[in-house]
């Protein structure tokens, strides 16, 4: 498997102050040597702008759209060359463009490893799309991204896994939509953990094999890892997975061989330590899911 890197410099659903150096950061520490990677030009985001758009309830709709469509191409062009993208991102909003390149070449399933579910209706939310990434890409609203090129929803419930989340009070107090309510298949940490870390990788692998989707995207946001040791994330959640257990969920997919690609999102070097000690964890645990 020959890995092509794309970092996709973004801060558009999320907010200014150092997400988008997210991919710089962590190949200044030589993670595409360390996964015998090529790097691609990196894409850079249109300007932040903190307008909402009142009948949406988000920022920066459009320039996501637009960013999408951009990514898209370069993701596709990856992977009809038979090579596995890697995109560091950039906030949650690099689903969209990576969702869209897959569903292009056909039905897609996401495996999510995310300290949030990402499930707000962005009218209840906090007007960052980063809140609601798997909201839109499985259909609910926003056609102006979720239904891009008539695409949508690029994911269908039935072939979504979810791992890992830890906000659930925060969600029933603050009137997010209920992912349980949901086809989507959903564990919060406790849950995870309670059916043991091999059981749940082999009832996702099985679960994403069972809707018969073409190909299967794996989503890793980095508040998913153990807020002591990576509390350079803007939305921080006590609690969180080992490394270890990110690796084991992670490979087990990858070894399934249903995957064509991965993003990773949300580490802001902006809050790390001046060694950036929490990305060196982030990177190891890339560079472990890979090789």
């Amino acid at each position: 498997m020959s890995f092509r890197v794309l970092h996709v410099a973004t801060n558009l659903g999320l907010r200014p102050g150092g997400v988008e150096r997210l991919g710089e950061v962590l190949l200044a520490m030589g993670l595409a040597e360390r996964i015998d990677a090529t790097v691609e030009p990196p894409l850079k985001a249109p300007p932040f702008s903190d307008t909402i758009e009142p009948a949406i309830g988000a920022r920066n709709v459009q320039a996501v759209a637009q960013l999408a469509v951009e990514q898209a191409n370069r993701v596709e062009a990856i992977v009809r060359a038979g090579d596995f993208p890697l995109v560091l991102g950039g906030d949650d909003s690099v689903l969209f463009g990576c969702l869209l390149a897959i569903r292009r070449l056909g039905s897609v399933g996401l495996y999510l490893l995310d300290g949030h579910t990402d499930f707000w209706n962005p009218l209840n939310g906090s007007g960052e799309l980063s809140d609601s990434d798997v909201w839109i890409t499985t259909g609910r609203g926003v056609p102006s991204i979720g239904n891009l090129e008539g695409l949508g929803p690029f994911v269908n419930d039935q072939a979504c896994v979810m791992y890992g989340h830890r906000d659930r009070a925060f969600q029933l107090t603050h009137a997010s939509d209920d992912v349980y309510t949901t086809a989507i298949l959903v564990r919060n940490l406790n849950e995870v953990r309670a059916a043991g870390i091999a059981d749940a990788a082999n009832h996702a692998i099985a679960f994403l094999r069972a809707s018969g989707v073409d190909q299967v995207w794996l989503h890793l946001d980095a508040d998913c890892l153990s807020d002591n040791l990576m509390p350079a994330v803007d939305w921080r959640v006590e609690g969180g997975f080992t490394p270890r257990e990110v690796i084991s969920l992670a490979r087990s997919l990858i070894g399934s061989r249903l995957v064509t690609g991965m993003d990773v999102t949300i580490y802001n070097p902006g809050l790390d330590t001046t060694d950036y000690a929490a990305g060196k964890i982030l990177s190891d645990v890339v560079a472990s899911i890979l090789t």
